[in-house]
């Protein structure tokens, strides 16, 4: 049936209801089709009423096996003219900044149902390798691209003509490993079902009654034996999924919120089913909270042997490739609008800022920036965002972390992670900086894990992986620097030393000292980071319980 066909049908039973139809938009997905209707606002529930009515009488002529008709009523609504204001027209203030903060909240977290506006390849990841025949594991803290990165492969594997399952693990997060299974499973044959379309081949055919099969299993509950379930499924798939004939990928994504505990069994399980198959299992994860193998029993996947592992974990190491890959993704977002580039409203200063602020993560620099041109308005006439403004943003982004800390570990790991940041941020304040290090030489201690996590969570980052020391040979540390946000207020103490960005480069200055910013080349970062103070994780691992991180 035409999208006229369909307004006819649908106009004709809303006019018995004397509803009048504004436009009729169609969407497609695999199994569905929608049918949007926009009816004025105060139709739209009565509307509604007669959906079930339309869809039994749209799908008793339209005849597609394996898909259905769903009718959905939005409200049309006519924007009231605005009023005339003293908003002004050039600078922040005017309308294409709000839609640049519109689209930055909007579009900064990805997802299957909302991509990238613009799929940008992080120097730091490889796109051809996760679309390669092989299983991957793909870590990174929260977002630094992990999910932009599995879309935009998803995207290309489409395009190719592949099988694709998406699957979020925040769904699965409270089930068992063996329901979690079936019902990825479930959906894995689902996909292949619907790609066979009408093909009586007895292959397919199969795999239809094992979905069948494995529902009803799911359904039935209780305590699921899966081997012969598992077998079954391998067996089947083998059948199909064929080298130049079906090739899979499932994603899963955000796969540590499924407990950790668990992680090891689910992925032996799916890795079980694909065994022989040209299909492949693309996870994302945060390292630290991931465990796929578990050396005692030899349950899941192993690294290198049976999965390659792929590492997002952005440092500030390399600060300027950072700088110039994060505009390039901001420069998307403000064309789109209509505003040349960045630095049409920013100042140099502030956009190095902005790396120092989120660490090099391109969600919290987006979400930084945004947050940054709403503190910049609050300033009378303000043109530019400046570094002030930057900072006031990064201040109040902390309240977000602490949330991301909260639901990313435990109650006692946040209570331990929560104590020892305010240990290691008064420590390292305390002693004049906001940059210190950790000798290398206490890395197999306990606490070094502590650090870890709190690097995990974006509350310090690495800036320098190996730092000698000038006066005892042999002795290496690694340099951090403190978030943003731990020292964003100007007036904590006058003479701190902080390092700054500018251009991908370093610069050092005094805070609430005048005249004492300068650059740091080479050898005067290296000289710098040596003056800083020596974390010592011993006594970092007194502020935490060891047991609960």
């Amino acid at each position: 049936m035409s999208a006229s066909g369909y307004e006819e049908c649908i106009t004709r039973v809303l006019n018995d209801a004397d509803i009048s139809i504004v436009r009729v938009e169609e969407r497609s997905f695999p199994g569905e089709r929608w049918i949007l209707v926009w009816v004025e606002e105060d139709s739209v529930a009565a509307a509604q009423s007669l959906a079930g009515t339309i869809e039994q009488e749209l799908n008793s002529v339209h005849v597609t096996e394996n898909e259905s008709l769903a009718v959905t009523f939005r409200p049309h609504r006519v924007d009231a003219e605005k009023p005339r204001t003293s908003t002004p027209k050039s600078g922040l203030g005017s309308s294409k900044v709000d839609q640049l903060i519109q689209l930055l909240e909007a579009r900064s977290r990805t997802s299957d149902a909302l991509p990238s506006l613009k799929y940008m390849e992080d120097p730091r990841a490889s796109l051809a390798a996760v679309g390669a025949s092989r299983h991957h594991i793909v870590y990174g803290r929260r977002g630094v691209g992990k999910t932009a990165l599995l879309l935009e492969a998803k995207r290309l594997a489409e395009r190719e003509g592949h099988v694709t399952t998406w699957v979020n693990a925040h769904t699965l997060r409270l089930m068992d490993s063996s329901t979690a299974f079936l019902m990825i499973a479930e959906n894995v044959l689902t996909s292949l079902v619907q790609r066979a379309g009408t093909s009586q081949a007895e292959s397919f055919a199969r795999l239809k009654e094992l979905s069948d099969d494995v529902a009803r299993l799911r359904a039935a509950g209780g305590d699921i034996a899966l081997g012969e379930a598992i077998a079954d499924l391998n067996r089947a798939l083998r059948a199909v999924l064929r080298e130049g004939i079906v090739r899979l990928y499932l994603y899963l994504d955000d796969f540590y919120l499924f407990p950790i505990r668990s992680q090891p069994h689910l992925l032996d399980y799916l890795a079980s089913m694909l065994r022989d198959c040209d299909g492949w299992l693309k996870v994302t994860s945060i390292e630290r909270l991931t465990r796929p193998f578990e050396p005692s029993s030899r349950i899941g996947i192993e690294i290198p042997h049976d999965v390659s592992k792929i590492d997002l974990d952005v440092t500030l190491e390399d600060p300027e490739v950072t700088q110039k890959f994060l505009e390039s993704v901001l420069k998307n977002y403000t064309e789109t609008v209509g505003i040349a580039k960045p630095s049409s409203i920013t100042r140099g200063a502030a956009l190095g800022r902005l790396i120092l602020g989120s660490g090099g993560v391109p969600r919290d620099y987006l979400n930084l920036f945004a947050s940054s041109i709403v503190a910049a308005r609050s300033r009378t006439n303000a043109r530019e965002v400046g570094q002030e403004d930057v900072a006031d943003a990064a201040g109040k982004a902390a309240r977000g972390k602490l949330r991301d800390l909260a639901q990313d570990v435990s109650d006692d790991s946040a209570s331990s992670l929560t104590s020892a940041l305010e240990y290691l941020s008064s420590c390292v304040r305390g002693a004049g900086y906001t940059y210190f290090r950790v000798d290398v030489a206490q890395k197999s201690h306990p606490a070094y894990e502590v650090l870890a996590r709190l690097v995990d969570l974006r509350f310090a980052h690495l800036i320098q992986a190996t730092l000698s020391d000038q006066h005892r040979q042999g002795v290496k540390y690694e340099a951090y620097i403190l978030d943003l946000s731990q020292y964003s207020d100007v007036r904590l103490k006058r003479g701190l030393r902080v390092l700054d960005l500018e251009d991908g480069q370093w610069t050092f200055r005094l805070s609430g000292k005048a005249n004492t910013r300068k650059k740091l080349r080479s050898t005067l970062f290296r000289d710098e980071l040596r003056r800083s103070p020596v974390l010592d994780l011993e006594v970092l691992g007194r502020h935490a319980d060891l047991n609960t991180v």
